[in-house]
């Protein structure tokens, strides 16, 4: 999860709400282990119920692949300190293998949770494991398709408005030669289209198609910002490149970025990259309006 497109607020309402249904699952079905399943709970929460049901499936079967060698070590009656590291090493290496390296620290968690607290036997230990992921699983999934189902375009409309601000900011830093700026926004721009092509298609499963078309404008733009941000990453290069003097580049970016700068014309080796991005700021502003 990219804590900077997250909403604090929301995270916070949506994680205090999984605790309460898991405690709440707790008592209905007997779990005795209320540490497991409220803070796996709190892992699965996400901005979508796709993406909700995909991390609590790795976080499930990790979980399991952690118990299950847990207690098979404890089984075998080896020592703590051999037992322990053992079960912990072959639980992270079972969840990468089988893909589900997503979920290696609760794979951990639970073989260490096996092999030191126990409730009766390791069987009933294994068990308990299994009804306590099951119940984390099942409340997240609640919390996601309760809430944040319900709010999809508002949930990325936000998002995407921090990335494009987050754009904006970076452009005269971009134009001095700074990569490590400019990759950082490609980085959230690259997470926030991962999330919506994982929404579309969710929303495509619901027929939701309202939804989907919105999502689809939000999609849209981040891939017009995703190439203006290549365009003006290539001006700077380019400027450096043919030694063109920097003052009227950045006056160009100052306009790019709304300041009260007059509009210039580059020189006629950076005119080709000047037109691209303002074809691009009109296409923004085109699905601004939609």
């Amino acid at each position: 999860m990219n804590t900077f497109l997250t909403n604090p607020l929301f995270m916070v309402f949506k994680a205090m709400l999984a605790c309460v249904l898991a405690l709440m699952l707790d008592q209905l079905l007997g779990n005795p282990d209320h540490v497991s399943s409220t803070f796996v709970a709190v892992l699965c929460i996400t901005p979508t119920v796709r993406l909700g049901l995909k991390n609590a499936r790795a976080q499930l079967i990790s979980g399991l692949l952690g118990a299950f060698w847990g207690m098979l070590l404890s089984f075998w009656g080896w020592p703590i300190a051999l037992a322990l590291p053992l079960a912990v090493g072959l639980a992270i290496a079972f969840s990468f293998a089988l893909k589900m390296g997503e979920g290696y620290s609760t794979a951990a968690f639970s073989a260490l949770f096996v092999v030191l607290v126990h409730f009766h036997s390791p069987l009933e230990t294994f068990g308990v494991r299994l009804l306590s992921l099951s119940i984390a699983a099942l409340s997240s999934f609640l919390v996601n398709a309760l809430v944040s189902s319900l709010i999809y375009r508002d949930i990325f409309s936000e998002r995407l408005q921090k990335v494009e601000n987050k754009l904006y900011e970076i452009l005269p830093e971009v134009m001095a030669g700074n990569g490590a700026c400019a990759d950082q926004v490609f980085e959230l721009l690259a997470t926030l289209k991962g999330q919506m092509r994982e929404t579309l298609k969710e929303l495509e499963i619901r027929k939701a198609w309202k939804t989907h078309a919105q999502v689809s404008t939000l999609f849209q733009r981040a891939q017009w910002l995703n190439y203006l941000l290549h365009l003006c990453w290539d001006l700077a290069w380019l400027q450096r490149e043919e030694g063109v003097a920097i003052e009227p580049v950045q006056a160009f970016i100052a306009w790019v970025r709304g300041e009260k700068a007059e509009f210039v014309y580059l020189p006629d080796e950076l005119l080709g990259i000047q037109k691209r991005i303002i074809s691009v700021l009109r296409q923004l502003h085109l699905s601004h309006e939609a």
